[in-house]
């Protein structure tokens, strides 16, 4: 089994790869990366790949203590912007200027064509456009989580929105705590649905994953794909070569 990893800035995520799918996943905090990690079955692992956005450093050590924890055979690799497949480029888009997960999304949905539309719903939310398999931009907003947390940490006596039943709900909302929930939601589709309007006649397909994906595809065109794991696909196609 391959060990994917997609180590962002908030939580590690893991998964156990096997025959183009996952059998177990999981996330483990940066507080908790030792222990977390040594939790994990390395009996079955036969290699490890690691897709990060973290500091260099930590990165770093995560790579040093994954390959002291795995079988001497297994070979643990970092995925490196200089060595995209030959099959995606990032055309003008700087190599230092866009995170390699966006990147690993992107690989992820390349079957679905070669004109598509990532939309990672994730704390922040990622739109990207591929066109011929080369990047043609993105964009780059607050998710529900970042936008909730954001506006109820600077205004007065809003909060505990989150887990109120009305909190899928895009209608007006009655009160001050409804209001700002459906409000958050409604900008997030509101911004994915202009972003998709503008770029329509060149998109094939539609792909969209992140915590918040499933929410978020029910809100957009039917034509949506939702992929859980398209940062995982990334990576195992990164470094599979397919």
């Amino acid at each position: 089994m391959d060990l994917l990893i997609d180590f962002g800035n908030s939580l590690l995520k893991w998964c156990l790869w096997v025959d183009e799918r996952v059998v177990d996943q999981g996330h483990i905090d940066p507080a908790a990366l030792e222990s977390g990690l040594r939790s994990l079955d390395w009996s079955v692992v036969q290699s490890v790949a690691i897709c990060s956005v973290s500091d260099p450093e930590l990165t770093h050590a995560v790579s040093v203590y994954c390959d002291s924890l795995s079988a001497p055979h297994c070979d643990v690799r970092e995925m490196h912007m200089a060595h995209l497949p030959n099959w995606f480029s990032l055309g003008s888009t700087s190599a230092d200027q866009i995170g390699i997960d966006r990147v690993a999304a992107m690989l992820g949905a390349f079957s679905h064509g070669t004109n598509y539309c990532v939309i990672d719903a994730g704390t922040a939310c990622t739109i990207d456009f591929v066109s011929d398999g080369e990047h043609q931009g993105g964009y780059i907003f607050p998710g529900l989580s970042l936008a909730r947390s954001s506006l109820t940490l600077r205004t007065a006596r809003i909060g505990g929105v989150a887990d109120r039943l009305y909190s899928a709900k895009l209608e007006p909302g009655r009160n001050t705590q409804q209001a700002v929930e459906h409000g958050i939601r409604m900008s997030l589709v509101s911004m994915c649905e202009r972003a998709l309007h503008n770029a329509s006649s060149s998109i094939d397909a539609v792909i969209v994953t992140g915590g918040d994906g499933d929410w978020l595809a029910g809100h957009l065109p039917d034509h949506v794909i939702v992929q859980p794991n398209l940062v995982f696909l990334g990576i195992h196609r990164f470094f599979r070569g397919l």
